[in-house]
């Protein structure tokens, strides 16, 4: 893992930021029901091939979302890491089931949310929208595909494009799991910087592995 006081900088810390919306498992991929409740915590990252063992950056969000209606369910997340370096960062969004799964005809699934950091390197906001395609496999799995998009409202980078793909599946009446992958920031180059393009693919974005945790309340 790279040495941490490349992190511990806050302008470093904000332009790590700018990839946060892909830095997290997406959550939830189907809308819950009305008024369920769920705990939520996602830990990932940017995946380090170079290092031994093969590392990650431990990019740690915990929240809840709740269904606001049959079709709607709404989150709010605190960022755990961020913090610990001093960065304030909170997420809230809400999800709409846009199409029921009809045979193979996947699931959809889109989720707008607004991501807010603050720190001593100053305030940034980054609008985030998500699309999942979901297929059920059964009463308890699901296999999904999407992208997410995130704009950077004060710099000139403009909107981040990630694509995804994962698995989520209920392993107890209560507990359900989630694994998935991403290629952030698929449209920027990333080939210098905080990574050093050890990540990338062809120089462009990074590939991260994020795990989900949701529990019913």
């Amino acid at each position: 893992m790279p040495p941490l006081k490349r992190f511990t900088r806050p302008l470093a810390w904000l332009a790590l930021t700018a990839l946060t919306g892909a830095c997290a498992a997406t959550q939830p991929i189907r809308v819950l029901g009305k008024g369920e409740r769920r705990f939520i915590s996602s830990i990932g990252g940017p995946l380090l091939p170079n290092h031994t063992p093969t590392g990650f950056i431990p990019y740690t969000n915990v929240g809840m979302m709740w269904g606001h209606s049959d079709n709607v369910t709404a989150s709010a997340n605190v960022h755990v890491l961020a913090a610990t370096f001093g960065i304030a960062g909170l997420d809230v969004g809400l999800a709409r089931r846009l199409t029921r799964q009809d045979g193979i005809v996947p699931e959809f699934t889109g989720q707008g949310q607004l991501y807010l950091f603050a720190g001593p390197g100053g305030a940034r906001v980054f609008p985030s929208a998500t699309a999942t395609a979901s297929w059920a496999h059964g009463p308890r799995t699901l296999s999904y595909a999407g992208a997410n998009l995130t704009g950077q409202l004060t710099s000139g980078t403009g909107v981040l494009a990630s694509p995804l793909v994962g698995l989520q599946r209920d392993v107890t009446r209560r507990v359900t799991l989630q694994l998935e992958g991403k290629w952030m920031a698929a449209n920027a180059d990333m080939s210098r910087g905080l990574f050093e393009g050890e990540n990338t693919v062809g120089g462009k974005g990074g590939l991260a592995l994020q795990l989900g945790v949701q529990v019913k309340r």
